[in-house]
This record gives structure tokens, sequence and C-alpha cells, in this order.
């Protein structure tokens, strides 16, 4: 048997986000037989899912920062590419300077298919000298760079202006965002939430995702039901100061900040309500996993109207009250609930479709 052809990923940090989600799902679901996926990072830290990556035959790089050393920076990248020869290199970071240095080697080593994925429709805060920067190697991208994905219309728009880009969709898998009722029960029992009215969000304890503007929420909304829980999952910067938050506001019935989970499709069965009151996004993988368990969703109105499959987001704006999403909540509280894993898939975002055309793709000779 044939070794199988590999794809270089860049652009993993430590954190479980939708980019390091939306990669892992097509890595899950490809024949790894015919396709194998190695991964580089700029971060210090070990990246998020190596111990899996590890076990599907993956190898993780770690790439020195030019600021760190020169040498090793650019040594490792000579490392890896005259090391494996790849089909690709798949660049997921919306950081134009690191991706810059890598796809200059990967033109020189031969690579024929040089990828920048934009997941994001606006630019973090930056520096005027980080600014620039990004300026000037977005005008050099165009002469290494062959193939623009964005995981939205917006989020293509933004990075790639008037450039051709693919819109390619964040998918999930369907069969494991199904709403089930015993599956449901039966995680309310374990976490002792069987009373209670549960509000669920999935992201990062940082400055963009909002997590001050949420506790806000819960507490309008704990002021007209005490059962109300809200369910964070994920880990960040901010848990501190949230953590505080929730103290000032007499909230600890009121709230659970779980960290990092592997039970997301169990805890979104778990919820009533899920909500993403984020500054940006691009295309957030979490609200593709809500809808498709059957929650109603309430979302920040800077995220694209694409993000809305099966007609149960509502889009709230970010410059108003809390009171003002807790009652929009408050007011949905008694729609019944129905799975709509069917109606995700048949929109074309399962999984397992597009790990085949992403696969396909890799392996083409185009």
């Amino acid at each position: 048997m044939s070794e199988p052809k590999k794809v270089l990923i860049a652009g993993f940090t430590e954190n479980k986000g939708g980019m390091e989600s939306y990669v892992m799902n097509i890595y899950r679901n490809c024949d790894r037989e015919k396709l194998q996926f190695d991964f580089v990072t700029f971060c210090d830290k070990e990246v998020a899912y190596s111990d899996e990556i590890t076990s599907l035959g993956g190898r993780v790089f770690h790439i020195p920062r030019k600021k760190q050393s020169v040498k090793e920076h650019y040594g490792m990248m000579k490392i890896i590419f005259e090391n494996t020869p790849y089909e690709a290199v798949y660049f997921q970071f919306n950081m134009k300077p690191l991706s810059l240095d890598l796809f200059r080697y990967a033109k020189k080593y031969g690579v024929k298919k040089r990828i920048i994925h934009s997941h994001n429709t606006t630019e973090p805060k930056m520096s005027v000298k980080d600014r620039i920067r990004e300026k000037l190697a977005d005008m050099k991208l165009d002469k290494y760079v062959n193939y623009r994905f964005a995981c939205s219309y917006d989020a293509g728009k933004w990075m790639f202006g008037n450039r051709d880009y693919k819109v390619i969709p964040n998918c999930v898998n369907c069969d494991d965002f199904k709403y089930d009722t015993d599956r449901r029960n039966a995680k309310r029992r374990e976490l002792g939430l069987e009373n209670k009215y549960v509000i669920g969000t999935v992201g990062r304890l940082q400055p963009a995702k909002n997590p001050e503007y949420i506790i806000d929420i819960v507490n309008a909304l704990a002021k007209r039901d005490k059962d109300v829980m809200l369910l964070h999952i994920g880990d960040g910067e901010l848990k501190g100061s949230i953590d505080n938050k929730v103290k000032s506001l007499n909230l600890q019935d009121n709230v659970r900040l779980l960290g990092q989970r592997s039970d997301i499709a169990d805890l979104m069965n778990v919820m009533d309500a899920f909500i993403l009151p984020s500054l940006h996004e691009g295309f957030p993988i979490v609200l593709v996993e809500a809808q498709a368990t059957g929650l109603r969703c309430y979302v920040a109105d800077n995220i694209t109207r694409d993000c809305n499959i099966t007609g149960n987001v509502k889009y709230l704006p970010i410059d108003v009250t809390p009171e003002v999403w807790a009652e929009t909540i408050a007011q949905d509280k008694d729609i019944e609930r129905r799975d709509m894993s069917d109606i995700v898939r048949k929109k074309g975002y399962d999984i397992k479709t597009m790990a085949e055309e992403m696969e396909k793709f890799f392996l083409s000779q185009i």
C-alpha cells in the first residue's frame, strides 16, 4: 500500500476554538490511508487536540517566531519542507505576516496547493505597527497563495476584497448533534439541572466573545426566573474577572463556568437556549451545532445572516441593555423544541460530505 499524501495545516493555537474544531472535524472524517495531516504552530504552548492528532497519525511542529530566533524560525521551516513532500499547505489563521514565510517556503519546495482560509469578518485589535505589517504582507501574499477559502461570504470579502475565493461552510457531525430527550434528561440528572431553564454558550473567555455582557444577560434573566442557569463552555484570560463578576452579582447559583469540554453535544441537549453576543465572528461552528440540536439561538447582529440555517436564529444588537436580550429569550421560553439535524444536513453542513469533498480536492492533480 502506498504512503498517504500529506497536507500541512498551519495556524492551530492552544485553544479549542471554532477554527481548530473545523479542521479536526475534517481530519477525523477523511480516509487517513489516503490522506494525512501534519500541523505547524507558532505558539509556545501545546496545541489543542495534540494527543488526538498523534493518535490519528499526524505530527505537530513548533516553529519559533522571528522575534524569538530568526535562525530557528527559518531553519525549522527548511527542515519541515526538506523532509516531507506536501500536497498542500493550508493556513487557518488570520495573521498574514505569519503565513507569508510559510507560503514562501511552500512555493520554493514545490507545494502545489497553497491555501489561506479566512475565519473572521473583522480585524482583531492591533497596534499601528502591526497593522502596517499586515498590509505589507497582504500585498505580497498574491505571489505565493493560489487558493483562497472563507467560512462565509462576509469573511471572504473582509480578508480578500475583490480577489476570487471559495466559501467552505463550517460543517458539523450531524449524527453527534441530534436532539434526544433521553440523552437530555440523563445529562440533566447528572448535572442536577432537572428543574432549571438552561442558557448556554460556547467560546473563549476573551473580550471578542463579550463574556461580561453574557453575565449581564443572565443577571437580567435571573431577576425574572431564579431557576435560570448559564452553562459557559470555554476557558480564557478573563476567567478571573468573570468569576469576580458572578460573585459580585450573587449569581453563583445561576452560572457554571465549565471550561473546555469534550461533551459539547450532550451539553447542548441539556440547554434550552443558546446565546452568542460576540463583538465579531466569522461563521461560528458552535452556532451550527446548536441549531442541529434544535436550540433557539440569540446572537449578535454583526454575525452573518448565512448562519441562520434553520430559521431558529434571532439577531440582536449588542449596544442595547441586557434586558432587551432577556426579554426576547423569555418570550420564546415555551416554544416546543425538535431535532433539526436533518435540516442542517440537507442544507449542506454535514461534515462527512464536506470531508469527502476536501479529500478529493487535496488529492486532485489540479
